[in-house]
């Protein structure tokens, strides 16, 4: 015997699931349709460009650098007598 199907035998094995299926679409599509529009080819840009690691916008004045022990054109302090402009820690190139 087939027995037609009651309302909320449908219910719960449709509704619920077609439920679930929305409630997860929703939550994945929920943030890019927050985001709003992005770039899509063959449109022009609009937005500013970006420089990532790009040279700083000031630089440091040389009157308040330290002196540097080492650094070209002061003598060397390893007893050489001789002005150092190359090389570095121990190193001779």
């Amino acid at each position: 015997m087939i027995t037609l199907l009651s309302g909320h035998t449908v219910l719960v094995f449709v509704g619920i699931p077609v439920l679930v299926i929305a409630v997860v679409a929703l939550l994945v599509f929920a943030p890019s349709i927050a985001k709003g529009p992005r770039y899509r080819p063959g449109l022009s840009w609009w937005a500013p460009p970006v420089w990532i690691n790009g040279p700083a916008v000031t630089k440091p004045d040389p009157a308040h650098l330290p002196e540097l022990p080492g650094a070209p054109g002061t003598p060397a302090t390893a007893g050489t007598g001789v002005a150092r402009t190359t090389g570095g820690a121990s190193a001779s190139w």
